[in-house]
């Protein structure tokens, strides 16, 4: 699937591929999801999305892009596998 991120998504839940729920999107700018890890984000996950991860304000965030999207919903966005 192709995914396209807008600022529509932002405040939607982020998934894994066993859906559960690993973080919050918190803003999108050009096709970039910027998501606020929640507890359940394994370090697998952190892992892989190490290199795009920021600490903005003692925040921090990891970028999704649309490469890692397997499908957006009303209410959540999907992750392939990583």
């Amino acid at each position: 699937m192709c995914a396209n991120l807008t600022v529509d998504d932002e405040g939607k839940r982020v998934l894994d591929t066993n859906r559960q729920e690993i973080g919050v999107v918190r803003d999108v700018e050009a096709e970039i999801a910027y998501v606020e890890p929640g507890p359940e984000m394994s370090d697998a996950i952190k892992s892989r999305l190490e290199r795009d991860r920021e600490i903005t304000d003692g925040m921090e965030q990891y970028h999704l892009d649309e490469a890692h999207v397997d499908e957006i919903t009303d209410d959540e966005i999907r992750l392939q596998r990583l």
